[in-house]
C-alpha cells in the first residue's frame, strides 16, 4: 500500500529512462539534442499534498504535450510553468458582479472608517441690547452640531471684540442641552462673541457678535452746572472713549504709587497717560497738563472715556477716567488701588481726548 507523501513510480522506470537516453545517443551521436524533435509523448507535472495527487488545470499542474513546438524538461532544478487551458481561470458573470460591488463599496467603507469632523454652530444671545452702566446682563451661549444635536459638556469661550484684538473673558462648559450662561456687568458699550474651538471630531465655530450698548445717563436742565462761554455747544464724541474705559478696567487692583506710570502701579495721571498711550495718544504726565491738552466738555455732555478733573482751572490736582452712570476709574491715593469709584464732588471738570 503506498505511503502518504511519497510518489510511487513503476518498477521499470529507471530502465525506461536509460533505454530512452541510449536510443537518443545512438541516433544523434551526442549526449544532447540540438534541433532534434523529441518523440511525441506527454510529460506530466504533478503536485503532491499530504499524499494526495492534486491536479489543477489553472495553476498547480498541467499536461503539456510534447509537440514539435514544445519541449518538456524533467531535469532537477528546473521549473515548468503550467499554462492556463482555454476556458479555465476566467471569471464568471457572477464573480465579475461581486467584484464590481466590492469595488463600489470600498470608497464608502473608507469614508466611514475615516469620517470628516462634524460641522458645528454656536450662538450668543443677550437679555438686553441696551443696559445701564454696571447693570447685569445675561449672556447665553448655545452650541449644536449642524444637524441640530446639542453639544453637551463642551467648552466655549466668551470673547470681547476690540477691533482686531480678541480677549477671552470667561470659559464656560455647556450642559446636556448644549447651553451655558453667564451674567456680566459692563461699564461701556461692548461687542461680545462666543467661540467653540472644536475637537478632533467637531469643527470649530464662531458666533455672530452681539453689541451691548450702555445708555448715557440722563440729566435735567436744572441739574446742569454753569459752564464757560469758551466751551463750544457742539462737541464731537470720542472715537476711543469706550476703549479707554475697557483698558482702565484691566488695571483694577493695582496699587497707587505716587509718580508711578505702570504697568504694575500707578498714580492718578500715570494711569490716564498709560491707558491713552495704548490707544495711540500721547498725553502730558501731570493732571494739570492733561486738562490743558483736553477738549473741555460740560458736565451734562460727558461720555464714557472722558476725563474727570478735580481742582480749579490753574490748579488741577486729581484725574480719573469716566466709566458712565456717575462712576470713574481712578488711582486714588497712597494705600489705595485702581478701582471703580463714584464721582465724589459736583465741582469737577470734564475733558475729552479726541
Amino acid at each position: 500500500m503506498p505511503r502518504r507523501g511519497i510518489a510511487w513510480l513503476p518498477e521499470d522506470w529507471d530502465q525506461f529512462v536509460k533505454g530512452r537516453q541510449r536510443s537518443s545517443n545512438v541516433r544523434s551521436g551526442t549526449g544532447s539534442r540540438r534541433g532534434g524533435q523529441p518523440p511525441r509523448r506527454a510529460a506530466t507535472i504533478a503536485a503532491f499534498t499530504t499524499g494526495t495527487l492534486a491536479a489543477s488545470t489553472a495553476a498547480f499542474a498541467a499536461t503539456v504535450p510534447s509537440t514539435p513546438d514544445t519541449s518538456a524538461s524533467l531535469e532537477p532544478g528546473t521549473t515548468q510553468t503550467a499554462s492556463v487551458l482555454p476556458g479555465q481561470g476566467q471569471s464568471s458573470p457572477e464573480d465579475e458582479a461581486a467584484a464590481a460591488a466590492a469595488a463600489a463599496a470600498a470608497p464608502l467603507a473608507g469614508a466611514i472608517a475615516a469620517s470628516e469632523p462634524i460641522f458645528t454652530n454656536i450662538e450668543l444671545t443677550t437679555d438686553g441690547s441696551t443696559v445701564a452702566p454696571n447693570a447685569p446682563v445675561v449672556l447665553t451661549v448655545r452650541a449644536r452640531e449642524a444637524s441640530g444635536t446639542p453639544l453637551g459638556n463642551q467648552q466655549v469661550r466668551v470673547v470681547v471684540v476690540n477691533g482686531p484684538k480678541w480677549q477671552t473673558t470667561r470659559a464656560l462648559t455647556t450642559d446636556a442641552n448644549g447651553q451655558a450662561q453667564i451674567t456680566a456687568r459692563l461699564l461701556s458699550t461692548t461687542t461680545i462673541t462666543a467661540v467653540f474651538d472644536g475637537t478632533s471630531a467637531l469643527r470649530p465655530s464662531v458666533a455672530t457678535s452681539a453689541t451691548i450698548t450702555i445708555k448715557a445717563p440722563t440729566t435735567t436742565s436744572s441739574s446742569r452746572s454753569s459752564v464757560s462761554q469758551a466751551i463750544p455747544s457742539v462737541i464731537p464724541g470720542s472715537s476711543i472713549g469706550e476703549k479707554a474705559v475697557y483698558l482702565a478696567s484691566l488695571q483694577k487692583g493695582k496699587p497707587y504709587v505716587w509718580g508711578a506710570e505702570g504697568p504694575y502701579s500707578f498714580d492718578c495721571s500715570g494711569l490716564v497717560q498709560y491707558v491713552f498711550k495704548q490707544l495711540g495718544r500721547s498725553l502730558p504726565r501731570t493732571a494739570q497738563g492733561q486738562y490743558n491738552a483736553s477738549t473741555h466738555v460740560p458736565q451734562s455732555g460727558k461720555q464714557p472715556g472722558d476725563l474727570i478733573f478735580y481742582g480749579t482751572e490753574n490748579n488741577i490736582y486729581h484725574v480719573g477716567i469716566y466709566a458712565g452712570n456717575g462712576y470713574m476709574w481712578a488711582a486714588p491715593q497712597t494705600g489705595g488701588v485702581v478701582s471703580l469709584r463714584p464721582i465724589y464732588s459736583s465741582t469737577y471738570k470734564v475733558g475729552r481726548i479726541m
